[in-house]
């Protein structure tokens, strides 16, 4: 069987190495505790989010499908001087146009589609920390031998 699947630690490496502006790095379980009480920003945190294969593409007992991974970045500024958050979005900006850089049509791993963007959204602002997640996507052929 031919399974390689998708290690959201290539994506971690991409950023650390990429985006050296991100004082806290990390994945699912730094970001829990980091939403108990972030301690660096800006911070970058990478989370799964799903995975949708299609039905296999072979009439036989060979199994091909094609596998579409979904991932999420979760990034966090914080700028004390606005108490209303209008400075962080501006730290905001140049943040995530590094990161879509370093991510935008980058091929995680041999197999691996390159990755695209698939949207982004404000998850929450508070006690001055802005919440940003964007999402990306690739994909890869899943097969049996």
């Amino acid at each position: 069987m031919s399974v390689a699947l998708f290690d959201h630690q290539w994506i971690i490496a991409r950023l650390q190495v990429s985006v050296p502006e991100l004082r806290l790095m990390g994945g699912a379980a730094d970001f829990t505790a980091a939403a108990e009480g972030l301690k660096q920003t800006p911070a970058a945190f990478v989370l799964p989010s799903a995975e949708r294969s299609r039905e296999s593409s072979t009439g036989t007992q060979l199994v091909s499908q094609y596998n579409t991974v979904r991932f999420a970045v979760v990034v966090a500024v914080q700028n004390l001087r606005d108490a209303r958050g209008d400075a962080a979005q501006s730290d905001l900006l140049p943040l995530r146009t590094s990161i879509m850089t370093a991510l935008h049509g980058w091929q995680p791993d041999d197999g691996f589609d390159p990755v695209e963007f698939g949207g982004g959204r404000l998850l929450q602002l508070t006690d001055q920390v802005l919440w940003w997640q964007d999402e990306f996507t690739t994909s890869h052929f899943i097969r049996s031998l």
